[in-house]
């Protein structure tokens, strides 16, 4: 049996603690020695927005705008413990702002500035991979928990679990290895309490560069 842990302190004082256990995995790797543990970067970036927009007419006030920005980034590092030739799992540290614009100044009632907001976000997904033999590329699918730490909320609070599914293409050469792939990852809903919500389907495209692995 193995498990693994992950502890995530967040800077809002928050802190989320993941543990993902893996049982039997003598019965999918009989030789045990043969184990690999790669590491590697991820990096990539997305075209959906990261807030849900919103105009709220308030009496006698002026009107609360949001409007969510749409693309951005992601990176991070990437451990991947390989099971057997064709499963494994992976986990991923990636660091990923979020940004809105809210109404800030008006005249006569109509908005004239917006003030920019960055919510930091850090995701883990905990996936596991499974590969196709085809030649010289090995195409795979990958699905699992995702958990999300929070930080800088700046009037949001990004729910902190989802449910992720991707699929790639990796291509290997001696020790390192290039796999482009998509994920899907749906959040939970955030608290209905404040006021700048999160969208909680994402699509990233991402590459994740393999750099090193030890083992037989």
């Amino acid at each position: 049996m193995l498990v693994y842990t992950i502890t995530v302190a967040c800077r809002n004082s928050h802190v989320l603690s993941v543990s993902a256990a893996i049982i039997g995995l003598s019965l999918l790797a009989p030789d045990a020695s043969a184990q690999r543990v790669s590491f590697g970067v991820v990096a990539g970036g997305y075209a959906n927005r990261d807030f849900i927009s919103h105009y709220i007419p308030t009496p006698n006030f002026n009107p609360d705008i949001v409007e969510s920005d749409a693309g951005g980034y992601v990176v991070g590092p990437s451990v991947e413990f390989h099971i057997s030739r064709r499963l494994s799992v992976v986990l991923n540290a990636l660091y990923k702002p979020l940004h809105y614009k809210q109404s800030a100044s008006f005249r006569d009632g109509a908005v004239i500035g917006f003030a920019p907001a960055t919510v930091v976000t850090w995701q883990f997904p905990v996936l596991a991979k499974y590969r196709f033999a085809l030649g010289w590329a090995r195409p795979f699918l990958e699905g699992g928990p995702s958990f999300r730490a929070t930080g800088n909320l700046n009037l949001s609070n990004p729910s902190h679990s989802g449910v992720s599914g991707g699929a790639g293409m990796e291509v290997q050469w001696r020790r390192l290895s290039f796999a482009p792939s998509v994920r899907y990852t749906r959040w939970s809903e955030d608290p209905w309490s404040v006021n700048v919500r999160t969208r909680a389907d994402q699509v990233e495209l991402l590459l994740n560069f393999t750099i090193a692995r030890f083992g037989k």
